[in-house]
């Protein structure tokens, strides 16, 4: 799948290793699915599910007869391959598309990640496992946002590069909690900062001693009619505003909801930013922060942290912009809703590139060589069957009945 520039963009283009473009059909599938809102989802569980089955209730409707049996084991084959797909999905390790940015002023930040220190955190996701996420992503810099500790974000911390361009810099973060709002606090000194409570007003709030204050940044799934007075009015404030959010939920709020988010943007003077708000599940990143930062390769994280935040406040235009994976929009009634599995199809075969192309058509002839190769072993063996079985077929005795009763 390919890009979509929420707004005027830096060149840019999606990369893929070697590895996933020979596994493109089940790479483009899987990064597809990982993509999808809730509704979506069902809708392509329902057009799975009525093309699984269709053939046999034809089938049956022809003959004129009911399997349960039948019916029953094709229900589990489908449900088993439903559980195996999705947790191959979430769960299984394999290649990932990645941003490449051909100007070296730009950077690619996620603002918005956790590891397993947080409570809903993917066991075993620790800091350098979220850390090979992001490079395998193309991400330069990522905000560890755990809920209410950082100790994720420390433990990364320890094995940052010394300069920023030397590899992937993990920044410190937290995600807190204010009212149903959960924004994330950016720009503090853990050590001077004690969390006594997950609303983010009853925490020690302390600056890091740095140039720029700390900032929040308003995530989504939330509710951008009544955003708190407090977090625009008070001390520390929002500077910015995710236009894309990689949760499921996310995703949904961010596609149905987009001209609002803009608008309270602009309201509100705040920077849209995209947050992957990944937990160590899955392995497609769904939108790049992409930030104009001159001479970033060379910074320490901190420095890069005082530069990233003040690049949010300043808001001076195309140098802080979004780019994100195309995806199938929100639909705006019942009959998109029904075909959203149809257009999620479409899409991803419209996206794909001249290499994922390929290694369809490769993969297509395959099955079908080996599916001829499958037919004509069958076929082989069944003639083989019944040569054998005349040969075993014992021929009856002719009984001459005339010739009985003359005997007799």
């Amino acid at each position: 799948m390919d890009l979509a520039q929420l707004q005027s963009s830096p060149a840019a283009s999606l990369k893929t290793p070697l590895l996933y473009d020979i596994l493109a059909p089940a790479s483009n599938i899987l990064d597809a699915l990982t993509l999808l809102s809730p509704a979506q989802y069902w809708a392509t569980f329902a057009l799975c599910l009525a093309v699984f089955f269709a053939p046999g209730i034809v089938r049956d409707f022809r003959r004129g007869a009911f399997s349960l049996v039948d019916t029953t084991f094709s229900s589990l084959r489908f449900i088993g391959g439903t559980v195996a797909i999705v947790g191959i999905m979430v769960v299984v390790w394999r290649p990932m598309a990645s941003l490449s940015l051909n100007d070296p002023d730009f950077i690619a930040v996620d603002f918005h990640s956790h590891t397993s220190a947080s409570h809903d955190g993917r066991p075993g996701f620790d800091a350098e496992r979220n850390r090979e996420w992001h490079r395998s992503s193309g991400f330069n810099a990522a905000y560890i946002t755990d809920h209410r500790t950082f100790d994720g974000a420390l433990s990364a911390a320890e094995r940052n590069p010394t300069f920023a361009g030397a590899g992937t810099t993990l920044l410190l973060g937290v995600e807190l909690r204010d009212g149903d709002e959960h924004p994330i606090l950016i720009g503090v000194d853990p050590t001077r900062m004690k969390i006594t409570s997950p609303d983010w007003q009853g925490a020690a709030v302390e600056a890091d001693g740095g140039s720029v204050p700390p900032i929040l940044l308003l995530t989504l799934p939330g509710n951008i009619v009544r955003v708190p007075v407090n977090e625009y009015t008070g001390a520390i404030r929002l500077g910015g505003i995710e236009s894309s959010d990689g949760s499921p939920r996310g995703m949904a709020q961010t596609a149905r909801d987009r001209k609002g988010i803009v608008a309270l943007a602009d309201r509100l003077h705040l920077a849209l930013i995209a947050g992957s708000d990944n937990h160590g599940w899955g392995r497609t990143a769904p939108a790049w922060s992409v930030l104009r930062i001159p001479g970033w390769r060379k910074m320490t994280p901190p420095s890069l942290d005082i530069a990233i935040r003040r690049t949010i406040l300043e808001r001076v235009p195309g140098t802080a912009q979004v780019i994100a994976r195309r995806t199938v929009p929100s639909p705006s009634g019942r009959v998109e809703a029904a075909l959203g599995g149809v257009a999620v199809g479409f899409l991803m075969l419209r996206t794909m590139n001249l290499r994922d192309r390929v290694s369809w058509i490769v993969w297509s002839w395959a099955g079908g060589f080996l599916s001829l190769v499958r037919a004509r072993r069958n076929r082989r063996r069944l003639r083989i069957r019944i040569r054998e079985n005349m040969k075993k077929r014992v021929r009856r005795p002719v009984i001459d009945a005339a010739a009985m009763q003359t005997a007799s």
